[in-house]
């Protein structure tokens, strides 16, 4: 692709440029990316892995890089690397914003053209794979872009605790039937669609964008080397009803733990009633603290998952969820032989 796709002359007052050397990774395949490039020189190599082959197209000055992505919140559908010295203007949420505000007409135009280019990379099955940016089972994970994604995971949220559960939430606003809070203002909510329904939800806060106020100290964070800028906060996590024992949950995880190990997170702590503490810990959770009561589900106990060690593992979505639900009962029936085991009764006069 030779010709100047979107004018880039026009935004360069107002996106930050960057350089890429030769073989710089612009985009990973299966990867959640909150902006996207334009590119003003150089060229790059679009490698997309689908059905055990690999195709490459070279996109050149003026093209986007990871519109589709940056439009939808969809992972991205192909590996970006950039073939010569390679400069872009980056455009993200922020920068769009401000030029919405202050030349809105340009904002249309240049949100036109990419609708454009991406419907016509969909179409003609150019750089977009369904499959790559979507498990096998149907289930899209979206990062929200917009207010309107937001809410979606905002409704799944009152739908589960509030009319499901029963449960009454500090937060909910039943007017809307919707659950939010004020980590939602620094979160990274994650969205499991399937045929067009949010089926799972699931919120990141890296502790390092912003306060996480009690979670701190229930979790017990402040104790970690690599708090505040390694760790971050797992919250909100559910998945409809019906769906539940199924891939929703490990699609989920799998793209936080993607999304984790990119913003170079080591540890990632999360809350669990105690019920769920031997599924948690098949996935590679462990208890860091005594259960609190929590505000929305009760009793529940601080967890930590090591992201160095387990991250890479949970990232493939492909990966063995029967195993994981094999070894869940596992860890369940040992909970369960420590909770019948009688308690040996000290001897008198003896040390134990």
């Amino acid at each position: 692709m030779t010709e100047a796709l979107i004018d880039t002359k026009s935004l360069d007052w107002l996106c930050r440029a960057v350089h890429f050397e030769p073989g710089d990774i612009l985009r990973h395949q299966g990867q959640h990316y909150t902006d996207m490039y334009l590119l003003i020189e150089g060229s790059v190599a679009v490698h997309r892995q689908t059905k055990g082959r690999e195709e490459l197209v070279v996109a050149d000055s003026g093209s986007p890089i990871g519109e589709i992505g940056f439009l939808r919140g969809s992972s991205a559908t192909a590996t970006v690397s950039a073939r010569t010295p390679t400069f872009a203007l980056v455009l993200d949420r922020s920068t769009l914003a401000r030029l919405e505000d202050q030349q809105p007409a340009l904002a249309a135009h240049v949100l036109r053209q990419l609708a454009l280019i991406a419907d016509a990379r969909t179409s003609d099955n150019l750089v977009f794979d369904p499959t790559a940016s979507s498990s096998t089972t149907g289930i899209e994970v979206l990062l929200c872009l917009n207010k309107e994604m937001l809410e979606s995971a905002q409704r799944l949220r009152y739908s589960v605790y509030c009319e499901e559960l029963q449960r009454q939430s500090p937060y909910a606003d039943h007017a809307k039937k919707i659950i939010t809070d004020t980590l939602d203002q620094t979160g990274h909510t994650f969205l499991a669609v399937e045929k067009g329904e949010t089926i799972g939800t699931v919120r990141v806060n890296l502790s390092s964008e912003g306060p996480l106020g009690v979670l701190e100290d229930l979790y017990g964070m402040r104790a970690s080397k690599y708090h505040p800028q390694g760790t971050g906060v797992c919250t909100k996590f559910m998945v409809k009803k019906s769906k539940r024992g199924g891939p929703t949950s490990l699609a989920l995880i799998s793209a936080v733990a993607r999304y984790g190990m990119r913003h170079s997170i080591k540890e990632a702590y999360i809350d669990c009633v105690p019920a769920l503490l031997p599924y948690y810990r098949a996935i590679g959770f462990t208890r860091v603290g005594d259960a609190f009561l929590h505000q929305e589900n009760g009793p529940s106990y601080p967890m930590l998952l090591n992201v160095v060690k387990h991250g890479k593992r949970l990232s493939n979505e492909r990966g063995d969820y029967f195993g994981m639900f094999v070894r869940a009962q596992l860890f369940k029936l040992i909970e369960g032989g420590r909770k019948t085991r009688p308690v040996p009764r000290r001897v008198q006069g003896r040390k134990s």
